[in-house]
């Protein structure tokens, strides 16, 4: 081998490995969502839940903690003076009428009042959030017994932070392995997930939200 082509050799051995050396840098990288505590606030009654909308990457690889709290707040409203209006005044323009043992005169008549408004003042006023009957359901699904479960049975059942047990949180990966596994499934999958908390009566509601997964960073 002559001096020139040894010095070739070791050139393209060189590009090679640099080559390489890139491609290792380049190649996918698992990492970690982590969402701790994250809140989301909406307004529900009997007929209208409080809907909220969770996304997971569709890289997932799997969930580390799936966790919530709920938080019940009294219902707020872009209205000040406690949601009254404005005085107004109306006036009825003489008619000539009379009343004589249901006798009316003159017969037909009319009332005619003068144009009016009633102004509302902007601010905010709070209302207790009164409910009851509280269930939270994802992707259709009622996981209320399985949440209820985690705490003997200790539920929402008024304003407050429930659970109320200190740092303890409502924990969705336990709960879902007592489900079928089709619900299992349709909770865990990614994408975009829809949380509805429903109940009897006008709240407020804060979904707070613990999330946690690693995923193929592409």
């Amino acid at each position: 081998m002559t001096y020139d082509s040894a010095l070739n050799k070791m050139a393209e051995r060189i590009a090679d490995r640099t080559s390489e050396s890139k491609q290792g840098q380049l190649q996918r990288r698992n990492q970690v969502v982590d969402i701790y505590g994250m809140e989301f606030t909406r307004q529900g009654d009997t007929n209208h839940p409080a809907t909220f909308y969770i996304s997971v990457s569709p890289d997932l690889i799997y969930y580390e903690r799936f966790e919530f709290k709920i938080i019940v707040q009294p219902f707020a409203m872009p209205i000040g003076a406690d949601g009254a209006t404005g005085s107004t005044t109306v006036q009825v323009n003489e008619t000539g009428l009379t009343v004589n043992q249901n006798t009316i005169s003159p017969n037909p008549h009319k009332h005619t009042t003068l144009p009016h408004n009633h102004p509302l003042s902007a601010g905010v006023s709070l209302f207790t959030s009164s409910v009851s009957d509280f269930e939270v359901w994802i992707e259709g699904i009622d996981v209320t017994p399985y949440l209820k479960a985690q705490y003997n049975g200790d539920w929402i059942d008024g304003e407050g932070v429930f659970p109320v047990k200190g740092l303890s949180n409502y924990d969705l990966l336990k709960a879902v392995g007592f489900m079928p596994t089709w619900q299992r499934g349709a909770i865990l999958t990614p994408g975009y997930k829809k949380v509805e908390l429903k109940g009897t009566g006008v709240f407020n509601a804060t979904l707070v939200n613990y999330l946690k997964y690693s995923h193929v960073n592409r």
